[in-house]
């Protein structure tokens, strides 16, 4: 077998792996990305989508760098979608250009509004009574609407708007060879400059299998994300409680056949995975009705989706880092865009890195079709067992 020689191959296709893949390529990098599941992976396919601001870390009257430090983020995808920056999202859709802050009435609400203010200034304003959408003026809530800085993307159309200008460089990563991506690339005599890992839970195992752990530190968040189909409404709002995190972050998205889903995280996903179900499910309904007690749900459909969230470990408050993490060893890079708002961030600090160790662009096009064509992921809801 001939030797092909690539200047990078990413192993995994969710939105970090694209994103990284799409940025190098517009840059004459020759990039192979190897999928083992489907393109959109296993947990961006499931992303509800939002493009966070930071604002929601502000809840509770906290301002935290975190916030700071994702506030930045929102205008650098909107440029992608404009197709004025280091990848092109103009064929991506957007499901909504703000996804809002629900604040009950009482002293509470204040506290969010002066701290969110002070954390991030005019991105963020309130929303007159009389501007309410006409389903949240008869859903019964009671109290005020923050506007904020904060897209909510159609994941699939995202994926595909990475993936499609360069199809042919994207590729099957068989199962047998999950766990040993190395052995894939000797066996096929595939070698290039830097190997860099994007596939989130995985790459902690995979470093494990090649000696390359040493020093490097992960934290699992397991989340159990609830659906609801035949939604009354569209809805983009982060129900606020009395904690820094919202009770509920609520997206709307469609099944293949137009139904409505009413996707649940926040605190109402934050369980473990073998949580009960039913239970998690009637948590999660009565959180709704707590906050907008005139909705009608009696033809509501539910599911949940364990997630295996694994991501860098934070070094310095224990719960989110304040960027992509990634850790190097010989010729491999094994990166965690910790959020999806993030992704940006960690294309450009894995491109400082190969600048520095002058890895430039050969504008070759390598020619990968004696690799197994992959398909797109489904979308979780499309998946879903539903049930009332």
């Amino acid at each position: 077998m001939p030797e092909v020689k690539p200047d990078i191959v990413i192993f995994g296709a969710g939105i970090a792996g694209l994103w990284l893949f799409h940025h190098l390529k517009r840059k004459n990098f020759d990039v192979l990305l190897l999928e083992k599941y489907s393109i959109g992976g296993e947990q961006s396919i499931a992303s509800q989508g939002i493009i966070h601001s930071g604002l929601k870390y502000c809840l509770a009257g906290k301002v935290n760098k975190l916030a700071q430090t994702i506030s930045e983020m929102p205008q650098i995808w909107r440029n992608a979608l404009e197709g004025q920056a280091s990848v092109d999202l103009s064929k991506a859709t957007i499901n909504a250009q703000s996804q809002d802050l629900l604040i009950p009435k009482g002293i509470l609400g204040d506290l969010v509004k002066l701290a969110t203010k002070k954390a991030l200034g005019d991105s963020v304003h309130d929303v007159k009574k009389e501007d309410w959408p006409e389903s949240i003026k008869f859903s019964g809530f009671n109290g005020s609407i923050v506007a904020m800085n904060e897209l909510v993307l159609d994941i699939p159309s995202v994926v595909r708007a990475l993936a499609d200008p360069y199809k042919d460089s994207i590729k099957k990563l068989p199962k047998a060879f999950a766990d040993k991506p190395f052995e894939f690339l000797r066996d096929h005599n595939i070698t290039p400059k830097r190997i860099i890992f994007t596939a989130a839970r995985s790459n902690l195992e995979i470093a494990k299998h090649h000696g390359h752990n040493d020093g490097l530190e992960t934290q699992h968040r397991p989340l159990l994300q609830i659906m609801m189909k035949n939604a009354p409404f569209e809805l983009y709002a982060h129900l606020v409680g009395k904690s820094d995190k919202p009770v509920a972050t609520v997206t709307t998205h469609k099944t293949s056949d137009g139904s409505l889903v009413w996707y649940l995280g926040g605190l109402a996903a934050e369980k473990q995975k073998d949580y009960p179900s039913d239970k998690a499910i009637a948590e999660a309904k009565e959180s709704l009705l707590r906050y907008m007690p005139d909705i009608d749900l009696s033809d509501a459909e539910w599911a949940t989706l364990p997630i295996d969230r694994v991501e860098g470990k934070s070094r310095t408050n224990n719960w989110l880092p304040d960027t992509p993490t990634i850790h190097k060893c010989d010729d491999a890079l094994y990166a965690w865009p910790t959020k999806l708002t993030f992704s940006p961030m960690l294309a450009d600090m894995v491109e400082k890195i190969l600048n520095e160790e002058q890895i430039v662009a050969s504008s070759n096009t390598g020619d990968f079709g004696f690799l197994q064509d992959v398909d797109y992921a489904k979308t979780p809801w499309d998946k879903a067992q539903w049930k009332k």
